[in-house]
């Protein structure tokens, strides 16, 4: 498809879940039936940050109104910019940012306002590029009443099993997994995303991850933390 839809597209999704007080995320389909995930993180002074925009129905559009006002959408990478352009014309005075390597791909989508490191955040809401990946992605860390969850784009995913050219692509499927196109073309620096990645597992109460594509990694009290399966995730880069 082109770079961006330039008309509000709604595409099949699941409902709109409210995962805390400040943190909603909803899982569509692009047109090819591959699943992408849209979180919402609502900032202690109640402006909201969208990351991945997924075009909705109005009545789910007005229930994210109703929440607050968007101050900000999050492109992920330079691949995911399906519906930054009709959300942000849906939200013309949101600011939209890219990590700092995307912003030349964002760019062709809609206005860019400035990298990762220039989005709003706060001591709730922070978000910061991965480390050995030259600024091409990053991750959302949201501090909830119900613990900590951390927002991934394509460097961590948990797709199912597949086969041919695109499992080959995204092997080791059917795990939670640093993909092989991730670790070919976008990680540069091995042990630097390694050992970044390894600190974040360490985050204390992280509860929650949610991944570019495939369903949350999500801690249990009465057996692994989402720690662990982040660490067990890490295994691939062996």
């Amino acid at each position: 498809m082109a770079v961006c839809y330039t008309k509000w597209t709604v595409l099949p999704h699941e409902p709109l879940v409210e995962l805390a007080s400040n943190l909603w995320r909803v899982e569509g389909k692009m047109e090819g039936g591959t699943r992408r995930t849209m979180t919402l993180a609502r900032l202690k002074d109640g402006r909201i940050v969208i990351n991945n925009a997924i075009a909705l129905e109005d009545e789910l559009m007005a229930k994210i109104d109703q929440w607050g006002e968007v101050a900000a959408i999050l492109v992920p990478n330079a691949f995911h910019r399906q519906d930054v352009r009709i959300m942000h014309e849906r939200y013309p005075n949101a600011k939209v940012f890219a990590p700092a390597r995307a912003i030349g791909a964002a760019k062709k989508a809609t206005e860019i306002a400035g990298s990762f490191a220039d989005a709003p955040q706060d001591a709730t809401v922070r978000i910061s590029h991965v480390g050995g990946m030259k600024e091409r992605e990053g991750v959302i860390e949201v501090s909830s009443d119900n613990g900590v969850t951390q927002v991934y784009c394509d460097v961590l995913l948990n797709m199912p099993p597949m086969s041919g050219f695109f499992g080959f692509l995204l092997h080791p499927t059917g795990q939670f997994s640093v993909p092989r196109f991730m670790r070919w073309f976008m990680v540069s620096k091995t042990a630097e995303t390694r050992a970044h990645l390894e600190r974040l597992a360490s985050t204390d109460g992280l509860r929650r991850i949610i991944p570019g594509h495939g369903n949350d990694i999500v801690g249990d009290d009465n057996g692994r933390g989402a720690g662990e399966k982040l660490r067990e995730a890490l295994k691939s880069f062996d």
